[in-house]
């Protein structure tokens, strides 16, 4: 898209690819209006004269006075100046659509790599018509399309470079594509439109792919693909299911390398094709069957093959039954660099039938190991703890021992103080020296102020008690 002007009053109105011209814009005083994303410049010869250089345009400018607009400038800009002025013309519809597919063959001047969904593709004697889509996301509205075509000529040369099959295997309803397409217009519908001339068919990974990555996402929609991943692995599965073809070098591969492990649980084998058309029919069968006999685990196992032979195992109806089944599926289904379906979403993917039947010895071997750690473990904590509870009680007998001496010798100096007081208390000695201890009723006398005439005094001797009568008393 270009850069167009036109001149309204004093006002030059500037509007179209802007954005790159921003800075020279502003120098000329210009004004960014949000309202109708348009610059807003004071008329001047000076400013006119940029701003014609900047458009490309060299034609006469009317007069600043002047309501008149050559063809070339011809454009509806709403503006405050131009609601007080007389309406525009307006620009014909032929007109706008012909700048516009103007502004698109000048924007994409070369092809494009594009890339989106194929929709509604139909296959014409001449040409492939086809949507490429912007799926829906959550931040959008809506999804978004735009109408390609691809033209005999250009059919004729991607076959000549990718090969037909593999050509044909992108070009499918709802595959993700990488197209190197020309943009172009359809002025008659005003329509924007593609030219497909060629496909990158390493970015859909062919029609195999395509299918897988469909029916993953429809998995991945419903939550499922990482059901059966959400089972736990049991420590201990004696109990282990096996679906294979019977007589099949993977079913003895597998059965060897555990007979060798060794593997102390037992192992039901259920047949089931694994190529052709029967393995969505007999494989899901048989993981049913597995899972009500009680297995701990299943594995679903084949010898190597192509990624064609190996397409039987993105059959919805496997998915759909490694999804549901309620115990561990562990997958060793081919060596191919691509993994099918039923590997992306079971429990753990193993390459061949003997590392799937080690990944189960490994299984009790690390379990055993884990036990025997453990074991070592807590033999060693009742040691550490036995000796930590030995020194603390050890301690404990420490401060008893400390704690009763302290109490003992408390009560030894607090007895001898209390036999010191008796002692001192005791009247004895003194009676022995000749003193005596008077009382009258039970009440030691300590002065004579405390005794009359004819009290009855009871006196204390060496000897013996005596009853005296109170003659007289005198005074010091």
């Amino acid at each position: 898209m270009g850069l167009h002007f036109v001149i309204r009053e004093n006002i030059i109105i500037v509007h179209g690819d802007t954005y790159r011209h921003r800075d020279e814009i502003k120098a000329l005083g210009g004004r960014f209006d949000s309202r109708y994303k348009t610059w807003q410049i004071p008329f001047s010869d000076q400013a006119l004269e940029r701003v014609q250089a900047l458009s490309g345009r060299a034609e006469a400018a009317p007069s600043p006075s002047s309501g008149h607009l050559p063809g070339a400038a011809r454009e509806i800009v709403p503006d405050t100046a131009r609601q007080e002025s007389a309406p525009d013309a307006g620009m014909p519809v032929r007109e706008l659509v012909t700048a516009v597919a103007r502004s698109v063959t000048t924007g994409f001047p070369a092809p494009v790599w594009v890339t989106g969904e194929i929709e509604n593709i139909a296959v014409r004697s001449q040409g492939i018509f086809l949507n490429l889509a912007e799926p829906k996301s959550s931040d959008d509205a809506g999804s978004i399309s735009v109408k390609a075509t691809i033209w005999p000529s250009a059919l004729d040369y991607m076959r000549r470079m990718h090969g037909e099959d593999s050509v044909r295997q992108v070009l499918q309803d709802g595959s993700q594509v990488r197209c190197l397409c020309r943009v172009g217009f359809y002025r008659d519908r005003a329509q924007l439109s593609l030219t497909i001339e060629n496909v990158d068919p390493l970015f859909t990974k062919g029609a195999l792919a395509l299918a897988r990555e469909t029916l993953l996402r429809e998995l991945r929609a419903k939550g499922l693909d990482r059901a059966n991943k959400a089972q736990s692995m049991p420590v201990f599965p004696f109990l282990v299911g096996l679906v294979s073809s019977e007589g099949s070098r993977a079913e003895g591969d597998f059965l060897h390398q555990l007979e060798s492990g060794p593997f102390p649980g037992k192992v039901i084998f259920m047949h089931a094709a694994t190529q052709g058309e029967k393995v969505p029919v007999e494989v899901p069968a048989a993981i049913s069957t597995l899972a009500r006999a009680g297995c701990d685990l299943i594995v679903i196992t084949r010898g190597g093959g192509s990624a064609a032979d190996l397409r039987w195992f993105d059959a919805p109806e496997v998915a759909y039954a490694i999804a549901g089944c309620p115990v561990p599926v562990v997958a060793a289904i081919g060596h191919h660099d691509d993994t099918c379906v039923a590997e992306e979403i079971c429990h753990s993917r193993q390459k061949t039938p003997t590392a799937a039947a080690q990944f189960i010895v490994d299984t009790f071997a690390q379990a055993r190991t884990r036990i025997d750690n453990a074991t070592t473990g807590l033999k060693n904590s009742i040691d550490r703890m036995a000796e930590v509870q030995s020194r603390w009680f050890e301690s404990l007998a420490a401060q008893l021992a400390s704690a009763a001496n302290k109490v003992i010798m408390d009560h030894a100096y607090a007895l001898a103080s209390i036999e010191n007081r008796l002692t001192a208390l005791d009247p004895k000695p003194w009676l022995e020296r000749g003193w005596t201890r008077l009382s009258v009723d039970g009440l030691t006398i300590d002065s004579v102020k405390n005794l009359r005439q004819g009290m009855r005094v009871h006196a204390r001797l060496k000897d013996g008690p005596v009853t005296l009568v109170v003659d007289e008393v005198g005074h010091a």
